[in-house]
């Protein structure tokens, strides 16, 4: 079984809005919203006032992300295109951030764990368990209507603790559709040199 041919099929419903939680390991949660328009665009708004989008700005059949990040907090706004939001890490992709998994090394194990599904947020998933080569194993119930993970849950010794958790997921609903960006008071941040990323 391969990561492409389980995780890679194109969503059956390519739009998206969800609600979620990130777990973090001290036991604290934050809620982000997000927003996916097929593969043309995405907004991912955090609840500590950090907001991602990322939009398709290519010709039809030949991509070119640029990936704006918004700080309210901090009222700074950055644009990059996708080759410079590479630099800041591995989560800083399309495809990572359209469908909320990291991508796999290399070596690494995936079955199917047998049983029924699940339901999460409204919708059905199919459980996975994935295993990097070396490292513990990680629980994924992976929506193919929405091609996301709708829990994650990391192996820690004996017990498994819930990484990412859907609370909502559907269609974007039609008072959820405004993509305008609202920069009044963001001062934009210019892109460093090359290789000062």
């Amino acid at each position: 079984m391969t990561w492409e041919r389980v995780f890679g099929a194109p969503a059956t419903k390519p739009d998206v809005y969800l609600r979620a939680k990130v777990h973090e390991g001290s036991g604290s949660a934050r809620s982000f919203e997000l927003w996916r328009e097929g593969e043309r665009r995405l907004k991912r708004v955090d609840g500590d006032g950090l907001e991602l989008r990322v939009e398709d700005e290519g010709r039809p059949g030949s991509p070119a992300y640029v990936f704006t990040v918004v700080d309210r907090r901090a009222g700074t706004l950055r644009r990059l295109p996708a080759e410079r939001a590479g630099r800041l890490g591995p989560t800083f992709t399309w495809w990572t951030q359209a469908h909320l998994l990291s991508l796999p090394g290399p070596r690494y194990t995936l079955q199917r764990v047998p049983g029924p599904g699940a339901r999460w947020g409204g919708a059905r998933c199919e459980w996975y368990l994935f295993t990097p080569d070396g490292q513990p194993g990680t629980r994924v119930c992976w929506s193919r209507e929405f091609a996301v993970p709708l829990r994650i849950e990391e192996q820690r010794g004996a017990e498994w603790w819930t990484r990412l958790s859907v609370e909502s997921i559907g269609p974007i609903p039609p008072e959820k559709r405004d993509w305008g960006l609202d920069a009044a008071g963001l001062r934009e941040l210019a892109l460093p040199e090359p290789d000062e990323d």
